[in-house]
């Protein structure tokens, strides 16, 4: 599960908030005339409308009415004042911020075009309501809905059928899809995609004639949205062909349009399509993506004109229903960050020096190669303005370009306001040179290739030396190539946190420092009485809860715990209280009720820890769902930690009782997710270790069976089997190679080393070996536990204490240290930026608790720290009396 963080990075300068607690929104929407008896209530980005008596109704036709953002207050009284006349209760986006960042270009397709959202109670109701609005807004326009359909030919309402209330079910990976009732009565997915879909026995009623004048609805005035699916790629009578370009393969889809890999039917030649959508891609100013596809055309045959070669060519610009159009040549490469993902030596091991020194010349003719487009750019008079890694292609002969010129301006014009952050210069930085926007980015550009630290050298500019040291002992970093990439980054004062040669001469001593800190940090963030969490947390921690083990308080606590500091002060008691109190907590280990239960059993509230116990057992996923993340085996897990807190029996039956429940292997995956996840959160390696944990509490060794053959097929899934080190593909539909704790190698010797430690098997010996190679390596994109370089240096650590393996804990110890260049002073102690380095956060997952954890294990070693039994295993049996 990973979220857009868009809509996080608004509200808050320093911590991931939700998009609605923003207290700036700007202009605030509100009807011009409101009757009697209605009221308003906010509901996160939108403002309801309702009067008593009303409502009632659980599922319905939804009318939704868009609008041009240049005509938002005019729609919305036109709409008011008929739903008001038609006693229809209804909600609009509350602020013209929250409209701006649901309509952005990369904010939710789904979601896009929803301006207000109306809830007639039936057919008929439905059917007036649609028709007056159409007679009332005609000649307005707003982006096509693409979840709904358009009734008759206006241009703004749309309706389709869904759920009037909030009907959410969870699932195993912590994502939660929301419920409608089908014709049958039955609970199914309300499916909010990207196309009109009817649950099952349900019908059209607005479909065929109905009424008169603008409310006449046709299957054919449906055809936008057949032309808005066409134009998403091949169908199944071949591609779509507009204007004699045919679509051959989507690359890339946003609220702004999609962008495709097409061939101009005439000469065969292969070309690039880029789409817009009218009135969709809103941007700060106002402009929507059409404006803009039009005002790149413009730019892109001026440059062809004065630079040939510099730009991708123009080759045509059309309109199709609304959809307007861009072909030009298709630039051959792939994106510098897939580049990378490949090219980088320190990416996979083993690590040759010359091998290091290569790498470095390739990237300095890249980076020079951008320089010199830039240059060239600057020279005929335009700035790029979006220097990134998504708009830099890199060929197979390493050669660069330029692309997206969707953010270039003449010098004569205000610069744009599009830019990827980490890329485009801080607030404050002058920017009026035409030089600086792009030269920054350029300077972001370099030290990507080299680590991609940029947010955090931003924060801490000391993080540089670190970073230094560590590609140094591998091989020397050219000099030209790291003042590129440090040019805007330089250290100034005095370090507040000791350098790499003091880490090196006293490492254990540095990182008892550093998880002092740590820990003081993470504790001046609680805040008991804070209205969404207690610890700052992710996108995923307000989308599941911020109770949970992976994203909430539990989590935190653990790690302090382990740190030996107290909880702070009420957040405990309110951890309790909320947890008791949640209605919809999921049942899983990482992901709700399980986790929580551990955590509550392991200070002391054992009441508490079997409710919630009991509620997670008899939640369904605990029988839809067999992870350890948020099914079946965090479940059992958890059953043997509170059978070992308190000696009762039952939790110990109950454990046993979970695992005989789950189906044979060849009917095991349903129950793992729609795609098939590997690790240890999703995977069957998570399943295999709740086997072995059974195995080792129970004496019962006849689960490793089953266990070993799980391991076997997570082994079966490596990317690349023979390779000298094995990672795996997060799912099935994801092909990412991992070697972290959550989904991929660190999982695996968390496991694996536990199941060499009570029987011999050939395959795992083998495997271990190249399983713990990629976690010696201190470079990842991200600190954190589960995704980044502290679940790796974790893995190691536990290898150690486990085995005795030395070479393990050195290299633990050297992941400690490499911490360094990710962490960040602050007057409480030391934070750490959380998943995706846009922000702060305090969870287990990403943020500083797994980094805490990670040091605490490393430091001082006790068994369990990653929710395991083996002290309970350890136990000497009871003495029969």
């Amino acid at each position: 599960m990973r979220k857009n963080p868009s809509g996080y990075i608004v509200a808050d300068p320093e911590f991931y908030a939700p998009l609605e607690t923003c207290t700036d929104q700007g202009e605030l929407f509100r009807p011009a005339r409101i009757p009697d008896g209605w009221r308003s209530r906010p509901s996160g980005l939108w403002t309801v409308w309702h009067r008593d008596g009303l409502g009632g109704v659980e599922d319905g036709w939804k009318v939704h009415v868009s609008a041009r953002p240049d005509r938002l207050a005019r729609v919305l009284d036109t709409t008011a004042r008929v739903c008001f006349a038609h006693a229809v209760p209804f909600k609009h986006l509350a602020s013209r911020l929250f409209h701006l960042c649901t309509h952005y270009p990369h904010g939710s397709r789904a979601q896009n075009g929803k301006f207000i959202a109306a809830y007639p109670p039936d057919v008929p109701t439905a059917r007036g309501l649609m028709e007056r609005l159409s007679e009332e807004l005609d000649g307005e326009e707003g982006p096509f809905i693409l979840t709904d359909r358009r009734f008759g030919t206006s241009r703004t309402v749309h309706y389709r059928y869904g759920a009037f209330v909030h009907r959410p079910r969870t699932r195993g990976d912590g994502t939660s899809v929301s419920l409608v009732r089908d014709g049958h009565g039955r609970l199914v997915e309300d499916r909010r995609g990207v196309e009109f879909h009817l649950p099952e026995g349900i019908t059209d009623p607005f479909v065929t004639h109905q009424g008169s004048g603008s409310g006449r609805q046709t299957a054919a005035a449906d055809g936008g949205n057949a032309r808005a699916a066409a134009s998403e790629g091949a169908g199944a009578d071949g591609p779509s062909v507009f204007n004699g370009f045919a679509f051959e393969e989507a690359i890339r889809f946003s609220n702004a349009g999609g962008t495709y890999r097409g061939r101009e039917t005439s000469t065969g030649r292969t070309v690039f399509v880029k789409e817009a959508r009218a009135h969709c891609g809103v941007l700060e100013d106002g402009s929507t993506a059409p404006e803009n596809l039009r005002r790149e055309w413009e730019t892109l045959r001026r440059l062809h004109a004065l630079a040939p070669g510099l730009a991708p060519e123009p080759l045509d610009v059309f309109q199709v229903w609304e959809h307007h159009f861009m072909v030009t040549e298709l630039v051959p490469g792939v994106p510098l960050s897939r580049w990378l993902n490949t090219a980088h030596p320190l990416l996979s091991p083993p690590v040759h020096r010359e091998e290091l020194r290569r790498y470095y010349q390739r990237c300095l003719r890249i980076i020079s190669a951008v320089e010199r487009a830039i240059e060239r750019l600057h020279a005929v008079g335009y700035r790029f303005g979006d220097v990134s890694p998504g708009n830099v292609l890199v060929d197979e002969d390493d050669q660069a370009r330029l692309v997206d010129f969707g953010a270039a301006r003449s010098v004569d014009e205000p610069p744009s306001s599009v830019g990827t952050p980490g890329y485009t210069p801080p607030p404050g930085m002058a920017v009026d040179d035409p030089a600086v926007k792009d030269d920054y980015g350029v300077s972001a550009l370099t030290h990507l290739l080299l680590g991609p630290l940029r947010h955090e050298a931003r924060r801490n500019p000391h993080v540089l030396a670190h970073q230094h040291h560590e590609l140094s002992r591998y091989a020397p970093v050219p000099k030209p190539l790291w003042d590129r990439a440090t040019r805007y980054d330089r250290p100034r004062g005095t370090a507040e946190l000791p350098g790499p040669d003091e880490v090196a001469l006293e490492p254990e001593r540095h990182l008892a420092d550093l998880r002092d800190g740590v820990a003081d940090a993470l504790v001046a963030m609680a805040d008991a009485d804070h209205a969404t969490r207690m610890f700052p947390t992710v996108m995923e921690g307000y989308a599941l809860n911020t109770l949970c083990v992976a994203y909430g308080a539990a989590g935190v606590l653990h790690a302090l715990r382990r740190a030996g500091r107290p909880a702070p002060d009420g957040v405990l008691e309110r951890l309790r209280k909320d947890a008791l109190a949640a209605a919809n907590l999921p049942p899983g280990l990482y992901a709700g009720a399980a986790g929580i239960a551990r955590v509550l059993a392991d200070h002391g509230m054992l009441t508490e820890a079997v409710d919630l116990l009991g509620r997670a057992d008899r939640h369904p996923l605990t029988r839809e769902c067999a992870t350890l993340f948020g099914g079946a085996a965090g479940v059992a897990m958890a059953h043997l930690a509170v059978h070992g807190h308190t000696g009762d029996p039952r939790h110990l039956d109950r454990a046993l009782a979970i695992a005989a429940e789950l189906p044979p292997d060849a009917l095991l995956r349903p129950l793992l997710g729609p795609d098939d996840a590997t690790g240890l959160l999703h995977g069957r390696c998570g399943i295999a270790l709740m086997l072995q944990q059974l195995a080792a509490v129970t004496g019962d060794t006849s689960h490793l069976a089953r266990g070993l053959r799980l391991l076997h097929a997570e082994l079966d899934r490596a990317c690349d089997p023979d390779a000298p080190t094995l990672t795996f593909p997060v799912s099935a539909s994801d092909s990412r190679r991992m070697a972290y704790l959550s989904c991929g190698s660190a999982g695996m010797v968390h496991t694996v080393t536990r199941y060499l430690s009570v029987l011999d098997d050939d395959r795992l010996a083998e495997a271990l070996p190249r399983l713990l190679a990629p976690l010696r390596l201190p470079f990842t994109v991200m600190p954190g536990l589960y995704q980044g370089l502290a679940g790796r240096g974790f893995a190691l650590a536990e290898h150690a204490a486990l085995t005795g393996d030395q070479e393990s804990r050195r290299d633990a110890v050297r992941i400690g240290r490499a911490l360094f260049k990710y962490v960040i002073p602050h007057p409480t102690g030391v934070r750490v930026l959380g998943d995706q380095s846009l922000r702060y956060s305090a969870e287990l997952f990403s943020g500083s608790a797994g980094v805490l954890l990670f040091l605490s294990d490393l430091l001082d070693p006790e068994p369990d720290a990653l929710f395991t039994v083996d002290a309970l295993a350890a136990r000497p049996a009871p003495t029969p009396a």
